[in-house]
């Protein structure tokens, strides 16, 4: 789950754009989340909470009770900036700012990390040396599908383990499947709103005949019909707000057909990975010759 507040929405000018308003915003994250952690709870599921750190230090109680509780912390960057928005030093510096106070809350290492709006773009691959230099071992960031803020279309579907500069990485795309002659995201966000059970159930017996992991993503604002409306452009509106009456029902029903646990779990039980390798910002995929390389 991305953890960050109603307002925490990328692309789009809103009254809350400037970090210096969110205090003054009405607040509603801890009781969104508290609504997810009592589904888990119902079907004994433990998830990865990918907090922006501002959530940290304003509700640090949030995080030491998801902690405490067994779920997984991971960073969703400190101030949800889109990453290629930002300068590598940039990056660094908002990086570090979460995970500090993210580790120093949850008493765990914060190994996984995913870019607000899934912005991890070819243009910005510079990112995976800074965060594996953090301690980062896993990313969620991309999603292999056209979409807003980021998405690379034809990109590995698969986890595989990158190489970087500054040592390995894995990566874990965002699940998506084949329909219509296109590649859809399917299993969380707006999707996970918008589209029936039935597809989203269709998707995961793609990949699962595929055998890949599937991966289910949401945000807390997602469970909440009374959450404040932000004045949005109509495809905006329509992606952040139609069929949140639906989500809870649907999240339910996928707790009780799949088997869900953190996204560190998952990839220790997945056996022998890809291995791609980092050429400037392009993610190539290794052979032979090139570990040979590389080793050397």
């Amino acid at each position: 789950m991305d953890l960050e507040e109603w307002f925490h929405i990328c692309g789009v000018s809103t009254p809350y754009e400037n970090p210096s308003t969110w205090d003054g915003a009405p607040s509603h994250v801890v009781r969104d989340t508290e609504v997810i952690m009592r589904l888990l709870d119902e079907v004994g599921v433990k998830g990865t909470f990918l907090s922006v750190g501002w959530i940290g230090e304003k509700y640090p109680d949030l995080i030491r009770r998801l902690s405490n509780a067994g779920h997984e912390i991971g960073c969703h960057s400190y101030w949800h900036r889109l990453v290629y928005m930002l300068t590598p030093d940039e990056f660094r510096k908002d990086l570090e700012a979460c995970l500090q106070i993210l580790r120093e809350l949850s008493q765990q290492p914060v190994t996984v990390f995913r870019a607000p709006g899934f912005s991890m773009k070819s243009e910005c691959f510079w990112a995976y040396p800074i965060l594996r230099e953090n301690g980062i071992e896993i990313d969620v960031s991309i999603v292999p599908a056209t979409r807003d803020h980021g998405g690379i279309d034809g990109f590995p579907r698969d986890p595989f383990q990158l190489r970087t500069s500054s040592g390995q990485i894995k990566v874990f795309p965002v699940s998506v499947w084949n329909v219509a002659g296109k590649t859809v995201p399917f299993s969380g966000g707006g999707y996970l709103r918008l589209f029936p059970l039935s597809l989203i159930k269709l998707g995961f017996s793609q990949n699962m005949r595929d055998g890949r992991p599937c991966m289910t993503y949401i945000h807390p604002r997602e469970v909440n019909i009374n959450q404040p409306r932000l004045k949005l452009p109509l495809k905006k509106y329509i992606k952040y707000y139609v069929g949140i009456s639906t989500v809870v029902d649907k999240l339910r029903a996928l707790l009780c057909t799949y088997r869900f646990t953190t996204v560190s779990d998952v990839l220790s039980n997945c056996e022998q990975l890809p291995q791609y390798y980092l050429d400037g910002d392009q993610i190539r995929e290794a052979n032979a010759r090139v570990d040979r390389e590389l080793r050397e």
